[in-house]
């Protein structure tokens, strides 16, 4: 029987490159939310109809994602001291997340995660009579959020078995042993655990106004008033709600949204066809002193040296 075809892992600056065989480039949002030389090491094992895939970060950071009309994500955390929320939601060395049509990961600090793409159709097809694919892929319909240590513990322990050349199990092993801990997994969670907490939820709401008017005002100068008038929320209210979804306060977290922005853009930019300068003041940045100052910082590097690269 064959056995699992793999990809060693691989590094990158750029979380879109990593995104290969589950999420399309254009469909990933991401930021850096910690200083340091930002590095992703992933690799990927095919055991059609699922996709197994392993992302290492070195520092915090928070990534958003479409996911394929035809697929569903299951995800955990690789090393269970990563410190992460998905939609807000802390998780820890017991949770498994499912998500239909969108992904939101952020982490404090370096972390892994192993996720795994399912092609519901495939699997429809395949194990058409398997009353543990039928429940998955039910299950696999809303977003959920499930805390099992047993069942996380071993699904962990399967995952880190898929990625080891001396242990890998074949194929056809490795989505027939999963399927059924996945339905298990999965059958145990919440609902759109986003919801099941109305505190969270309305703190979650008002974080994403603010990113979206964040997002629409890249080159304004903003306030905490403006974005407590976007959110509804008095401003020491919004202020938890930043520090409780994303772990920063609203006006830390819009400037290192904005220096990712200027980041990106001189990294793919043609150094003769640019100015830092226009760069920065693009996305807001008026000061420049302070602006390289809080560049370096971030990234280990000046604006000049990332775009002379």
């Amino acid at each position: 029987m064959a056995k699992l075809s793999r990809i060693n892992l691989q590094s990158s600056q750029l979380l879109e490159r990593s995104a290969e065989g589950t999420y399309a480039p254009e469909t990933v949002a991401w930021a850096q939310l910690e200083p340091g030389n930002f590095e992703v090491r992933y690799g990927f094992v095919d055991a059609s109809p699922l996709r197994l895939a392993l992302r290492k970060m070195n520092v915090g950071f928070k990534g958003e994602a479409s996911v394929p009309k035809e697929k569903s994500v299951i995800g955990i955390l690789a090393d269970p001291r990563t410190r992460a929320r998905w939609f807000g939601a802390k998780m820890d060395a017991r949770s498994i997340f499912s998500s239909p049509a969108r992904v939101e990961l952020a982490t404090s600090g370096a972390g892994s995660f192993y996720t795994i793409s399912i092609d519901r159709h495939s699997i429809a097809r395949d194990f058409a009579r398997s009353p543990d694919a039928l429940t998955l892929l039910d299950d696999l319909q809303q977003e959920r959020l499930s805390h099992d240590p047993l069942l996380a513990s071993r699904l962990r322990r399967l995952l880190h078995r898929s990625f080891s050349i001396s242990h890998a199990p074949p194929r056809r092993s490795v989505s027939g042993t999963l399927i059924p801990l996945l339905a298990s997994a999965i059958d145990r969670g919440e609902e759109r655990v986003v919801e099941s907490s109305k505190c969270l939820n309305r703190r979650l709401t008002a974080v994403r106004r603010c990113e979206t008017y964040m997002r629409e005002n890249v080159d304004a100068t903003l306030t905490l008033l403006d974005l407590s008038q976007v959110s509804g929320m008095r401003s020491r209210s919004l202020i938890n709600a930043f520090e409780a979804v994303t772990g920063y306060s609203p006006m830390d977290y819009l400037k290192r949204i904005r220096l990712n922005g200027v980041h990106r853009a001189l990294q793919r930019a043609h150094r003769d066809a640019i100015r830092i300068i226009d760069v920065a003041t693009d996305w807001g940045f008026w000061h420049m002193g302070h602006f390289t100052t809080d560049y370096r910082t971030m990234f280990g590097e000046t604006p000049s040296q990332t775009l002379l690269r």
